[in-house]
C-alpha cells in the first residue's frame, strides 16, 4: 500500500484550467504562525528526497511550494518566497482517480506562482504519509498528513483514555513511514499516572511516552524537544483529547480554537475543522487534524505484526503455521494467556484488527477485479468500433 509517484496525464485540452474557487467562501486567511516572507526551503520541511522530482520537471517555470492549509478546494501553499493562495490545474484534478493523491497538508508541490496566488501543477512523491480508510462503505484510502517525520498520537487521562485505540493508531503509524510518539495529556486529573503509563507500555514498550497537561502548561518541553529545523509533526487523536491545546503552547500563540468537554463520557466537539500546518518558534512544524471519531485501518500484516510482536513471536512455536489462537492443541499464544504472560484483551485487540486487515485485502481485491473488468470490457467496446469501421 505504498503511496506511488503521482503522474499528470497529457490532457493538453486542460493545461490552463484551473478548478474555480467557492465563491461563497472568503479568501484563505494567512496562518498567524507562519510569516509571509522569504525563508528557507529546509525550514518548511525540504529534504532530498524531492529534489529528483523537480529536476526532472520539464518546465522551468514551475518552483516547489509546500501546502500548509488545506480546506476543501482551497489550499494555502509557500515556495520559500511568501505565503499564497493555490488552485488546482485542472487536469491534476479531473485525471486524478485516487481522491488521496491529491494535495493535502504537508505535500510538496510544483507550482506557478503569480502575484500573492500560485496554480499547482503536480504533487511530489511523498517520503511519508498517515492514511486511514474512507468512512463509509467504499474501500478507498484518506491521506490525513504527508512528509511527516514524527506522529503524536495523543490520548487524554480521562475517560477516553483506551489502550485498545491506541494499539489501532500504533498500527496505523507503524506504516506511515514517521516515528510514532504516545503523549498522554491532561496528566493533572491525576496525582499519580504511573498506572496509565504503565498500561501504555506493556503495549507500546519501545515507543517514547510523554505525560502532560497542555491546560497547565506542564512538561510542554519535553513535547518540544522533538521539534527541530525542517521536522514535521502531526497531532492524531479523538476530540477532546487537548491537540489544539497542545498545538497553542507550542506555538506560543492562541492559533487554534478550543473547545470543552462533556463530563459524562469525555467526549469533544470537532474545534479544528481543518488541517494545518504551523511554524514552531525555534524550528519545526507541526499539523493539526480534526477530532477523528473513528480510525479505520487503512495497513498491512507487516504493521501488525510490529505493533504485536510478541504475539506474533509466540505464534512461531504453536504447533500448526495457521493457528487462529483459539482452541487449537499446542497454541503458545493460548498458553501464555493461561499462565498470565499475555492480556486475553490484548489478544483479542489482535484479532479483531488482523480480522479487519483481512476483510480490507479482500475489498481491495474485488476492487481491482472490478476495475480490470471495466477496462476489459471498454477495451472490447472500442475494438468492435475498430472493427466496424475497418472491414476487413
Amino acid at each position: 500500500m505504498q503511496d506511488r509517484p503521482i503522474e499528470s496525464a497529457p490532457a493538453r485540452a486542460l493545461d490552463s484550467l484551473t478548478y474555480p474557487a467557492d465563491p461563497r467562501r472568503p479568501p484563505a486567511r494567512p496562518c498567524l504562525s507562519i510569516p509571509d516572507k522569504h525563508m528557507n526551503l529546509t525550514a518548511l520541511g525540504w529534504k532530498d528526497f524531492f529534489l529528483r522530482s523537480v529536476e526532472s520537471s520539464p518546465d522551468a517555470d514551475l518552483v516547489p511550494a509546500r501546502v500548509f492549509r488545506h480546506d476543501r478546494q482551497s489550499y494555502t501553499v509557500h515556495d520559500g518566497e511568501r505565503l499564497r493562495s493555490a488552485s488546482l490545474l485542472g487536469k491534476l484534478l479531473y485525471d486524478e482517480h485516487d481522491p488521496a493523491s491529491l494535495p493535502t497538508v504537508g505535500d510538496w508541490t510544483l507550482v506557478q506562482p503569480f502575484d500573492d496566488q500560485a496554480i499547482i501543477h503536480d504533487v511530489l512523491p511523498r517520503r511519508t504519509a498517515f492514511y486511514r480508510k474512507e468512512a463509509g462503505a467504499r474501500t478507498r484510502r484518506q491521506v490525513l498528513a504527508a512528509n511527516i517525520d514524527v506522529v503524536f498520537i495523543v490520548s487524554a487521562l480521562d475517560n477516553e483514555f483506551n489502550v485498545r485505540r491506541l494499539e489501532r493508531y500504533l498500527v496505523q503509524a507503524a506504516g506511515s513511514g514517521a516515528l510514532p510518539v504516545i503523549i498522554l495529556n491532561k496528566a493533572d486529573l491525576h496525582a499519580d499516572a504511573t498506572r496509565f503509563r504503565s498500561d501504555v507500555e506493556r503495549v507500546a514498550p519501545d515507543v517514547d511516552i510523554v505525560d502532560v497537561s497542555a491546560l497547565e502548561n506542564t512538561n510542554i518541553e519535553s513535547v518540544r524537544r522533538y521539534f527541530e529545523e525542517g521536522i514535521t509533526v502531526a497531532f492524531l487523536g479523538s476530540s477532546g483529547v487537548g491537540k489544539s491545546t497542545l498545538v497553542n503552547r507550542l506555538v506560543g500563540e492562541e492559533i487554534q480554537a478550543t473547545g470543552t468537554v462533556r463530563e459524562d463520557d469525555s467526549r469533544g466537539r470537532h474545534t479544528t475543522t481543518r488541517r494545518e500546518m504551523l511554524l514552531v518558534p525555534g524550528g519545526g512544524l507541526v499539523v493539526d487534524t480534526p477530532g477523528l471519531r473513528e480510525l479505520q485501518l487503512w495497513a498491512d500484516e507487516e504493521s501488525l505484526g510490529a505493533v504485536f510482536s510478541d504475539i506474533e513471536q509466540l505464534a512461531l512455536t504453536c504447533r500448526f503455521s495457521d493457528c487462529a489462537h483459539d482452541s487449537e492443541p499446542d497454541c503458545a499464544v493460548r498458553v501464555a494467556v493461561d499462565r498470565g504472560k499475555l492480556d486475553v484483551d490484548r489478544l483479542e485487540s489482535y484479532n479483531k484488527l488482523k480480522r479487519e486487515l483481512a476483510w480490507l485485502d479482500s475489498k481491495q481485491d474485488e476492487v481491482a477485479m472490478l476495475k480490470a473488468r471495466r477496462r476489459d470490457k471498454e477495451f472490447g467496446k472500442l475494438m468492435k468500433r475498430i472493427n466496424r469501421h475497418n472491414p476487413k
